[in-house]
């Protein structure tokens, strides 16, 4: 895994035996539900990470959100959201570790290193290539309200989007993290989060393309995340130049490597 230093988000694992607890990036559980043996599988785990911290930001965030910790050495780092047998990976080389991933219906390889030979392994049919892109700055500007869809705007996302499965989409809308804009009272455009809180699921009917819609998504998007205190990234399909030059003018950083998706 690459190096780009300490950030500012820098992820540790608060030890003080005083306080009862132990503290990953604010999350707080019982010290006695963890051993010394998980904690510094855990430690270990989050310094590799930090090592380039922004590519690795999925999985650093889903082990701060409960995901369990599968694997971490020098050879990579595999995590698993068990509800959804949603592997999350890293390292300079999966494929020493990849019997840890068992049955995967999704994979979220952060590096490029062993795309095709992992999905072989896995058995796995889709492989989707993508730029991952962060934002640094401390605020944006949108005059924009974002208006969180609700259930009966599900089949308009089915009609009109379909890189996300029909059970993401609807559980992107009933966990509020699906936005919209109306005209008139009839929806034309979307935006949304990903399981793994990427940004993504933009989508602006043709009628009202060329007029800045998809900018005033994203910057409404970008803000929101902001405010409650997240960092926002996104994902951009290698050889979309048109979304990759909205990225650059919003302001967003390119990580030091491609992410790979699988299913």
């Amino acid at each position: 895994m690459g190096g780009h230093g300490k950030p500012a988000h820098f992820v540790s694992v608060d030890l003080n035996p005083k306080s009862g607890f132990n503290t990953l990036v604010g999350t707080s559980y019982p010290a006695v539900q963890l051993n010394r043996c998980k904690i510094s599988r855990m430690e270990k785990a989050l310094e590799l990470l930090n090592q380039d911290y922004y590519l690795n930001y999925p999985l650093i965030r889903a082990l701060k959100h409960g995901a369990r910790l599968v694997h971490a050495d020098q050879d990579g780092i595999a995590v698993l959201k068990p509800q959804y047998n949603f592997y999350l990976v890293t390292g300079i080389n999966p494929m020493a570790f990849v019997d840890k991933i068992v049955f995967p219906e999704l994979i979220e390889l952060c590096g490029s290193r062993c795309a095709l030979h992992m999905k072989a392994h896995c058995n796995l049919e889709t492989v989707l290539e993508c730029h991952q892109y962060y934002y640094l700055h401390a605020a944006i500007q949108s005059d924009l309200p974002l208006e969180k869809l609700t259930p009966s705007d599900a089949e308009f996302v089915f009609d009109h989007y379909d890189l996300a499965d029909p059970e993401e989409v609807v559980e992107a809308i009933e966990q509020g993290r699906m936005f919209g804009v109306r005209d008139n009272g009839k929806l034309f455009a979307f935006i949304g989060l990903h399981g793994d809180y990427s940004m993504g699921m933009l989508e602006v009917l043709p009628a009202y393309r060329r007029q800045g819609w998809g900018e005033k998504l994203e910057r409404a998007l970008i803000a929101h995340l902001l405010s409650i205190g997240e960092l926002p990234y996104g994902h951009v399909i290698t050889g979309n130049d048109k979304s990759t030059r909205l990225q650059e003018k919003l302001g967003f950083t390119l990580c030091s490597d491609t992410v790979t998706w699988m299913w």
